[in-house]
């Protein structure tokens, strides 16, 4: 079944036209994503995304396209239903900002939760690998380039240090 999103402007109004997920977005159409920064314990979750994806075998936090009729909280609730099997409550979610990308905007949201590897249940088709990370340990990814671009950037500039302030 075909995914929708809805499409928005550069400046992030509606524009009332849907688009159909893989076909190449035009010239200043924006789509939503919506991406959970859970950290459990002082530690961040990373997820490997699956290796026939693009940007397959690189580190992300949860997250995806916002569908057409989906709101960014919604969104963002149901990625991290779907790829890892934890629900999460609208209180546990805070919305830390938003990036602009070339056709995209990104929603980036805290998602403070006590959570096992165990507790998590992985989509297979999306997700290859879960694993708690600690600050040195993702900043080594980062170094690596193990992780999806400017993943990083986004971290560091809506709270990289709030996100992970009891990282040791």
């Amino acid at each position: 079944m075909a995914e929708y999103w809805d499409i928005y402007d550069s400046d992030r109004n509606p524009t009332g036209r849907l688009h159909k997920r893989g076909i190449r977005l035009k010239k200043g159409d924006y789509h939503i994503i919506s991406e959970a920064w859970l950290v459990s314990g002082g530690k961040l979750l990373v997820t490997r995304r699956h290796p026939d994806k693009n940007f397959g075998g690189l580190w992300e936090c949860t997250g995806g396209a916002v569908k057409a009729g989906e709101n960014s909280l919604e969104a963002v609730k149901r990625e991290i239903k779907e790829e890892i099997g934890i629900d999460a409550g609208d209180n546990e979610l805070t919305l830390m900002g938003t990036a602009k990308g070339s056709t995209f905007f990104i929603d980036c949201y805290k998602f403070e939760k006590n959570i096992k590897l165990s507790d998590i249940h992985l989509q297979a088709e999306e997700v290859s690998d879960a694993r708690f990370v600690t600050l040195d340990e993702f900043m080594q990814m980062y170094n690596e380039k193990k992780l999806i671009p400017h993943m990083y950037e986004y971290m560091r500039t809506f709270g990289f240090d709030f996100v992970c302030k009891n990282m040791i």
